[in-house]
């Protein structure tokens, strides 16, 4: 009588990394199929858990723990891995494993974790395992040192705009640039940096961003990206890479808080810049103002909302019925008029464009640049100082509250009369594209929405009036005109 032939064993194949790199992990697959091929086990599921640490506790959504599960489940015979190390660096994954009563297969050397002798063997391994990690991760950390000391960031995520140049690239390339510009992305934030400086609120420039199909870089979570946000753009302009500055590691450790990065705790980063240092320095002052809102406000849909004011009660005019495809404005108290918007914008368009073809139009710029700029931004950083030296002498018990408040509405008067002087100057920003153009209505209609915003206000101040009882639906200019009270800078 002919004996059956015997089952195969069932196996499991578990690979595990802590960094993100699909090779490594099919490497760790492959070599255990092959030793299941050659002992002829029959694979019967593969678990993976990419960029995750071998010290972590692995729980409830990893492979780890599923595989753990399907073994006390008595799903397979035989788990095998690359190395044990692959299971973890520490004995609770040896300990877990034990329990099951799983036989364990390494891809360099057979281990049986169910027997006394296997388990004495794994536990040396292990913490041989473990030394070395700890002796590479003393060793990186020195090499890293070294490296953000010439301006070279470690690996991670690398910023919007930027695309990561890996080790072997820049080997070969025989330069130690980590950053090249992302061609599709950096150009996003150059146009951040420049509406902000203009004065457009983040909220207009996340909604001109999102109208024109732009989104953050795609995650697992989200592989289309997701729109821009005010705090999304909050953090590019806080963040020194744009400036091509690298932050030095924080005394103690710990992660970075944007505002405490100055110039001087930073070192010139070996990539290339998007913005200049003085822009990275102006967009960082602007937000970090103390009378600044926190909160966005709302996005404007219309030119003119919030923008020009009523003629009788000096209040924002506010816009209405756009949902309903009747856009509107009236006036922000609800007493004294309501128009139709869209003549209203296109006349205050009109008479922009106008002003901005004239040949004088030169002297918007001339007249309006500071040639101390450089001065006032840098006695507005040392002001910066003074403030959070001040703070801290008054949490230490060093300055009386007293003298405190004292000192401190003195030094907020002064930052105060710093941005009005440096805001005088910056209004000039929204009128480089237009001012000498060969086509300025064509420029005009290229500008997204919270640019034209900054431009009426950086060239005008318009008071609207009621246009009285009657059909006014094709008013001329000169009927137009009359209806509002145009004030220019």
């Amino acid at each position: 009588m002919t004996p059956k032939p015997a089952k195969p064993l069932r196996a499991a194949i578990y690979a595990r990394q802590s960094v993100a790199e699909p090779e490594g992990i099919r490497r760790q697959v492959e070599a255990c199929q092959q030793l299941a091929d050659a002992r002829d086990y029959l694979v019967v599921e593969t678990y993976e858990d990419d960029s995750v640490s071998g010290y972590r506790e692995r729980g409830e959504g990893t492979a780890f723990a599923r595989m753990l599960a399907d073994a006390r489940a008595g799903k397979f015979d035989v788990l095998i891995v690359r190395k044990l190390d692959r299971l973890g660096r520490s004995l609770a994954a040896l300990e877990a494993l034990t329990a099951a009563k799983v036989n364990t297969v390494t891809t360099d050397g057979a281990l049986d974790l169910a027997s006394p002798s296997g388990r004495l063997v794994a536990n040396v391994l292990t913490s041989v395992a473990r030394a070395e990690s700890e002796v590479k991760a003393e060793r990186r950390v020195f090499a890293n040192a070294d490296r953000r000391a010439q301006g070279v960031p470690t690996s991670g995520r690398v910023p919007y705009g930027y695309s990561w140049v890996p080790t072997k690239v820049r080997l070969e390339r025989g330069t130690i640039e980590a950053y090249e510009l992302d061609a599709e992305r950096a150009p996003d934030v150059r146009r951040i940096y420049d509406e902000f400086l203009a004065g457009v609120p983040l909220g207009s420039i996340a909604r001109d961003l999102t109208l024109s199909g732009r989104r953050t870089v795609p995650t697992k979570r989200h592989p289309e990206g997701v729109p821009f946000t005010p705090t999304t753009l909050r953090r590019i302009l806080m963040s020194p890479y744009y400036a091509a500055l690298l932050p030095l590691p924080r005394e103690g450790g710990g992660a970075y808080d944007q505002r405490d990065i100055t110039r001087d705790s930073c070192v010139e980063g070996a990539w290339p810049a998007i913005v200049t240092p003085d822009e990275w320095a102006e967009a960082k002052s602007r937000l970090e103002h103390p009378e600044r809102k926190t909160s966005p406000g709302p996005t404007r849909r219309w030119l003119l909302s919030g923008l020009a004011l009523c003629g009788v009660c000096k209040q924002p005019i506010r816009a209405g019925g756009g949902e309903r495809g009747v856009h509107s404005y009236r006036c922000g108290s609800m007493a004294h008029f309501m128009r139709r918007g869209v003549p209203l914008d296109d006349f205050v368009e009109r008479l922009v464009v106008a002003r901005l073809e004239r040949p004088d139009a030169i002297d918007l710029l001339v007249d309006r640049e500071r040639p101390d700029v450089d001065a006032l931004r840098a006695e507005r950083r040392r002001l910066e100082v003074s403030l959070r030296e001040l703070g801290d002498d008054h949490d230490d018990g060093l300055v009386g509250r007293a003298e405190y408040q004292r000192r401190l509405k003195r030094l907020n008067s002064r930052v105060a009369e710093l941005d009005g002087k440096l805001q005088a100057g910056a209004n000039v920003e929204p009128l480089r594209d237009l001012v000498g153009a060969t086509d300025v209505r064509r420029a005009w209609d290229a500008l997204p929405l919270g640019r034209k915003r900054a431009v009426l206000e950086a060239l005008l101040i318009i008071e609207v009036h009621s246009v009285g009882q009657g059909n006014r639906r094709n008013m001329s200019d000169e009927a137009m005109a009359r209806t509002l009270t145009i004030t220019w800078h």
